[in-house]
């Protein structure tokens, strides 16, 4: 067809013109078709050279939709305080994505994530996963939760009323979308909770920690749920130095009493020994105290004449006796009396099950083998003094 603009009306071929429909015979009615044909092919002919520029710049082709959805301006959440890298689907995943359902509605809708779902709800996160936040959720199924409570020895209450229970949730969460496609043998992914999450790949599959990826890449709107057969544990924190102001024995009205120094932070070996020796002493000096007591009333057959106080221990046949109670403490001492270092101190067992190795019991005991100590060392120091036995000190 010849070019109308020498004469004639512009772009006006003869029939159909501006259309293909058929001729349009008002004169308005065609200047006002051609003024829209004119504008889209303007915007076509941009359209056109900003794909030629995009492939030329970019080397993607222009129906890469992370072109249209990675962007600095999208605003970046945060999860608990984690600020999450903001790494956006593309291509097929950006299509499904925007389909689906985010991460805590995918969860729920799935029938083995029940447990997931509960602790998600307790620690207070299922909003966050709802967001549109991006965020990689490595799921535990209902299975794996049951292998962790057998580990653990656990029932699941006691496990959703874990203190640690988030801790734990947001370990298995990572910043921003990560197919499995991008997971790499020998990669680490830095969690939520701050540590890191070894990538295993190897024998046709994918470890992540100690957990296994079951199914991988089920796309949610904010993200991605890899499912694993494993809950996954975060690292102890390294345990604080051994403190013997913290032990049980500190106690009012002194608190810590250790002017001498003898136990030094670090030292729990050392501290457990001096404990035991002092529970030990503790128990010697209750039974002393006591048999000053009974001893001004009560004989033993053949020790009629022996007289109380002091006096028993240099007076035959008291010395005997004394000299019998003093090898059989040693044999006791050396030999079944002895500290495991398993055990708390001062633990030789319970023969009369009064469950006295509880912190209570163990405190209440400390503190009458002190005050024991105290009376064993007074009554002593009075008949020295006085020439009196613990009950004549007394006016009996």
């Amino acid at each position: 067809m010849k070019d109308t603009t020498m004469d004639g009306e512009p772009g006006n071929y003869g029939a159909g013109f501006p259309t293909f429909l058929g001729k349009v015979e008002d004169p308005e009615a065609r200047k006002t078709k051609l003024a829209a044909e004119l504008a889209n092919g303007r915007l076509a002919m941009m359209a056109i050279i900003g794909m030629f520029f995009q492939d030329g710049l970019t080397g993607s082709a222009w129906g890469d939709w992370s072109l249209y959805t990675a962007s600095p301006l999208r605003a970046a959440g945060s999860f608990a305080g984690y600020q999450a890298p903001q790494v956006e689907k593309s291509g097929r995943a950006a299509v499904v994505a925007r389909r689906a359902e985010n991460i805590a509605a995918t969860a729920i809708a799935k029938d083995n994530f029940t447990i997931l779902v509960k602790a998600l709800q307790k620690a207070g996160l299922v909003e966050t996963v709802s967001g549109e936040t991006p965020y990689t959720l490595f799921a535990p199924t209902d299975a794996a939760f049951a292998d962790l409570l057998k580990e653990l020895g656990v029932t699941a209450d006691q496990l959703l009323a874990n203190p640690d229970l988030k801790s734990i949730l947001l370990y298995h969460v990572a910043g921003g979308t990560t197919m499995s496609s991008s997971l790499k043998d020998g990669m680490r992914v830095t969690s939520a909770q701050g540590g890191q999450l070894a990538v295993q790949i190897g024998g046709g599959k994918v470890k992540v920690g100690r957990a296994t990826v079951t199914a991988a890449d089920v796309a949610c709107s904010n993200g991605v749920i890899h499912v694993i057969d494993k809950v996954l544990l975060p690292p102890a924190a390294p345990a604080a130095p051994f403190d013997p102001a913290t032990q049980i024995g500190a106690m009012a009205p002194l608190g810590f009493f250790d002017p001498l120094g003898f136990s030094k932070k670090g030292d729990k070996a050392g501290f457990n020994n001096l404990q035991a020796s002092e529970i030990k002493h503790g128990r010697v000096a209750m039974m002393a105290a006591l048999g000053a007591v009974v001893q001004h009333y009560v004989k033993f057959p053949g020790f009629e004449s022996v007289p109380s106080g002091l006096g028993a221990v240099t007076t035959a046949p008291g010395t005997y006796g004394f000299a019998a109670l003093f090898l059989i403490s040693g044999a006791l001492e050396l030999a079944i009396w002895t500290q495991d270092d398993k055990k708390e101190p001062g633990n030789f067992g319970d023969p009369a099950g009064l469950n006295m190795y509880n912190p209570e019991m163990r405190e209440k005991e400390i503190n009458n083998g002190r005050m024991g100590m105290f009376s064993a060392i007074g009554i002593i120091a009075a008949e020295a003094l006085s020439g009196k036995d613990g009950m004549n000190q007394l006016g009996f």
